[in-house]
């Protein structure tokens, strides 16, 4: 619940956030385990062989893949399949505690205690993921050295057949290994540090790549005008090109922002004491346009991988796999089209696990709030139902074009998809700064309100015969 009263100036915070020991420890901890993430997965896996260019000629696919890994594909690094495998699991065991299953819906109702027995579950089903996804990876890069000069190489070979059982099982557990790494980082930086630990490693991995991407742009847009020799109207094509190019992505990036701060404010009154006709000091529950933040993007991309994984296991004439590249790979019309349902469903999906109507009219009705106009219960719920399918049919769209954008303008124009203005990326990078950013002011607060409340304690505690007199005046 927020109210509409103004919130502590950004000076009172910075003051706080560097004066708060607390949060500093937290901040230094999710810091010091991203460059961690950030320096293994910059390394190259010692066996593999890479050609210079070979993290500028990645196909969607692939793309979509390294996105995920937190740009750990790039350079075949021990976290080259990355957290992928356990968003998967995550989507099926969400899926199937939806009232699905009764035991695993029981589990998910059940407190900490059935979260944590869901978390094992879903870290079990991750494993066969992590196998699928890690063949998938290394047959990959190998069937896609063709007649290159300068191939991809693993333990000197750089065809999938040559390589020995031994070989292949050991690349699976490594990568497996690195998948399981990438979980219990983001898991120390959930519990220890500040922000989303998924979000913030596949934040990083774009993040980090993204002065590289600029440079390629820039390169392919100076070698689309023309190659003259250095003419000054040459030389002003490319410099203006280059700075719409820029203009562009900030105008996409701008719209971003606005949608991801965009709020419905449902009016909320309190029975008794707390009952006002005065509008301005009426407190409210804010919903969010974009209420399911950046997870519907990151599952549906989780899902596309699925076929791509599949085909990598079919041999190159085999039915099955050219149906895959035909009409479910992201380049395909019908491919795209699919990733765009897929983040819509997610997010409509989603939305309703983060605010649930259900929950918010039981809370309202157990503290004495109900909105103005509206019976509590069952009235309640389907308000607050109806409102979040009317700002996800807004929301929920604005993701997905966003989204399938670069794809878009590279079948029309025939830009590499990767160059291109908007998708995943500019989606995440939006998304996971505003959730740390709101991190980052929530944890401020607590620990503000924790330091506040030991220090009366400290100067009353004297005054006091015993603790229980210190738990009356809370």
């Amino acid at each position: 619940m927020e109210t509409n009263k103004p919130s502590r100036s950004t000076k009172v915070f910075l003051k706080d956030l560097f004066t708060n020991k607390a949060l500093l420890l937290s901040l230094c901890v999710s810091i010091f385990l991203l460059i961690l993430f950030h320096i293994f997965e910059t390394i190259t896996l010692p066996g593999i062989k890479l050609p210079a260019d070979y993290a500028n000629a990645e196909n969607s696919f692939e793309g979509m893949l390294n996105l995920l890994a937190g740009g750990g594909l790039s350079r075949m690094s021990l976290f080259a399949v990355g957290v992928g495998p356990y968003i998967t699991a995550q989507i099926i065991t969400q899926l199937l505690s939806s009232d699905l299953i009764p035991s695993m819906s029981r589990m998910a109702k059940g407190g900490e205690r059935g979260k944590r027995k869901l978390e094992i579950i879903t870290r079990i089903i991750t494993v066969p993921f992590c196998v699928a996804q890690s063949y998938a990876v290394v047959a990959l890069i190998l069937n896609n050295n063709g007649t290159s000069a300068d191939p991809i190489t693993i333990f000197g070979v750089s065809s999938l057949s040559d390589l020995s059982a031994t070989q292949m099982i050991s690349l699976i557990l490594l990568f497996t290994a690195g998948t399981y790494i990438c979980i219990f980082i983001a898991d120390m930086i959930t519990k220890r540090g500040v922000g989303n630990g998924i979000t913030l490693l596949i934040l990083v991995g774009i993040v980090s790549s993204l002065l590289s991407n600029f440079e390629v742009a820039f390169q392919h847009i100076a070698s689309k005008i023309g190659t003259q020799d250095g003419s000054i109207i040459h030389t002003l094509n490319v410099v203006l090109s280059c700075m719409l190019y820029v203009l562009f992505f900030v105008i996409i990036l701008c719209a971003c922002i606005f949608v991801n701060g965009s709020t419905r404010k449902i009016p909320i009154q309190q029975t008794g004491q707390g009952l006002t006709t005065n509008t301005i000091d009426l407190p409210f529950l804010p919903i969010k346009l974009n209420s399911a933040g950046v997870i519907p993007v990151i599952f549906a991309s989780s899902i596309m991988t699925i076929p791509g994984t599949i085909a990598q296991f079919l041999s190159a004439d085999n039915d099955g796999k050219l149906f895959i590249e035909k009409y479910l790979i992201i380049e395909s019309y019908s491919g795209l089209s699919l990733y765009f349902v897929l983040i819509i469903l997610f997010t409509f999906f989603y939305s309703y696990v983060q605010i649930n109507p259900s929950q918010l009219s039981e809370n309202f009705e157990k503290s004495g709030r109900f909105i103005p106009g509206i019976k509590t219960g069952k009235d309640t719920e389907k308000h607050i139902t109806k409102v979040l399918n009317r700002i996800n049919w807004i929301g929920a769209p604005f993701l997905g074009v966003v989204a399938i954008l670069p794809y878009i303008v590279s079948m029309v124009t025939g830009i590499p998809s990767g160059l291109a203005l908007g998708g995943t990326g500019i989606i995440i990078i939006v998304t996971g700064t505003l959730e740390l950013w709101n991190s980052i002011r929530s944890a401020s607060t607590t620990t503000g309100y924790n330091i506040t409340r030991n220090k009366i304690e400290s100067k009353i505690y004297e005054q006091l015969d015993t603790k229980e007199e210190i738990k009356q005046l809370w």
